[in-house]
């Protein structure tokens, strides 16, 4: 049998508090961070809970692609799994503990040596530990961005859909009116016809014009199932769920908003941001590779179980011994080292080249929105503002001159599709600026809609 250990364990605490003391701390924004994402777990999955509403607004919808989206889930969770290895990052090897047994005792004056038990400790280089625990923060502050990011894309999903499925209600009811309109002349040709007043060139046309409006609309109406698949998707729900219709009239932005923001698209782009958090977590490689040059160190415990002598009264007989080592890692392989820094060096250049870049695209993209919306709210201005008022005149104009024998059947089913097609333009330019702004807003990471909470 091994006889117990004979001596006090103080030099296992004295390494144990070397051990302890040697590992990095985590940047103090750690703790910050992980009380965020601990808080927004716990209000996503009390959001996710909630069903839709019945009559549901924008914001009940971002609310809960937010909460439900698969992709903003999985970038969460790349967040948490890279904030997580922050700790680790800091944190010393395991040390390694290894026993010997004498297979044949090795006869000492006070003993044979019977079996030896060691603990070790390796400890890289000084500063390697916090560049570790910095390289790996950086990692995890752009996992982070790229959760704002990815948020940012499913609001933009959300927002161009149900922008879309507001322009097709709106459509939808313009459209029926226009129906009723015409089914109303085609009665009023008919009756003139029947009664000998009317033409039948103007029945024809009235039934002509009637079953293409008819057609357009089952086309409109075909439309809404896809649409409201494109939703679902990103609430992930089912794609075949109905949605109700919006009860809400497409937004109306600030004049300000189609400028875009007035910060620096570096400061507001998670994107970008996420970049910029690459380039730091490339320059704490460098430093980690730098620190390769460097020797390891390790400091070690050993401790040899000592039988009896085997003659009686020899002074310190069975005695165990206690040691302490120490010894260091020989980086002799420079080309292995300097290939390793090269390669850091080469990854930060390649951050700082996607970052330019990712900078270049995202300014001509958002060159591109900015003008579609003012495009978009130059058409709105111009037909609510001016041809949908003309084109109503126009309309009560010609069939006041029908009905007085002045104007022919033509001119007043002319008028009204004129008539129809300045109101379907100016609804559909009300949603071409929203869905142009919430595409600025993806990009830049600003707020440029107003939603109603």
């Amino acid at each position: 049998m091994l006889a117990p250990p004979s001596r006090p364990g103080l030099p296992g605490a004295v390494l144990l508090a070397l051990v302890l003391g040697a590992c990095a701390s985590p940047p103090e924004a750690f703790h910050t961070r992980q009380r965020a994402w601990l808080q927004e777990e716990r209000s996503r999955s009390r959001s996710a809970e909630q069903p839709l509403p019945e009559a549901p607004v924008t914001a009940d919808l971002l609310r809960l692609a937010e909460a439900r989206n698969p992709e903003v889930q999985a970038a969460f969770e790349s967040w948490r799994s890279a904030l997580e290895r922050t700790l680790s990052a800091g944190v010393l090897p395991d040390p390694r503990l290894g026993l010997t047994f004498y297979l044949q005792e090795v006869e000492t004056r006070v003993g044979p040596m019977q079996a030896r038990a060691s603990l070790t400790q390796a400890f890289p280089w000084f500063g390697t530990l916090e560049a570790r625990s910095e390289a790996a923060f950086a990692a995890s502050e752009a996992a982070r961005e790229l959760l704002e990011q990815k948020r940012l894309d499913v609001r933009q999903q959300v927002l161009d859909a149900w922008y879309e499925y507001n322009w097709l209600h709106q459509a939808i009811l313009v459209t029926e009116g226009h129906l009723e309109l015409l089914a109303h002349l085609e009665s009023v040709a008919r009756t003139l016809y029947e009664t000998g007043q009317g033409l039948h060139a103007d029945l024809i046309r009235a039934q002509v014009e009637l079953g293409r409006l008819e057609d357009r609309l089952r086309t409109l109406k075909d439309l809404r199932r896809p649409l409201a698949a494109r939703l679902n998707a990103a609430l992930d729900r089912p794609a075949g769920l109905p949605i109700p219709w919006p009860q809400e009239e497409l937004p109306e932005p600030a004049a300000e908003a189609l400028q875009g923001p007035a910060e620096p698209i570096e400061t507001t782009s998670p994107e970008l941001r996420a970049l910029q958090h690459r380039i730091h977590a490339a320059e704490a490689g460098i430093t980690l590779a730098e620190k390769a040059f460097w020797p390891d160190l390790a400091f070690g415990l050993d401790y040899t179980f000592i039988g009896d002598a085997r003659t009686a009264g020899v002074p310190g007989s069975g005695d165990d011994a206690l040691g302490v080592s120490f010894g260091v890692d020989l980086p002799i392989y420079r080309n292995r080292l300097e290939s390793d820094l090269a390669g850091a060096e080469a990854e930060a250049r390649a951050a700082e080249a996607a970052l330019a870049g990712s900078r270049n695209r995202l300014l001509a993209a958002l060159e591109m929105a900015l003008y579609e919306a003012r495009d978009g709210h130059r058409r709105v201005q111009l037909f609510r503002g001016n041809l949908v008022p003309k084109g109503e005149e126009s309309f009560r104009s010609a069939l006041t001159a029908y009905q007085a024998g002045e104007a022919s059947f033509d001119t007043v089913v002319d008028a009204e599709r004129i008539l129809l097609e300045f109101q379907l333009a100016a609804i559909r330019a009300a949603a071409d600026r929203a869905q142009a702004l919430a595409r600025a807003e993806r990009i830049t990471g600003t707020p440029l809609l107003h939603v109603r909470p």
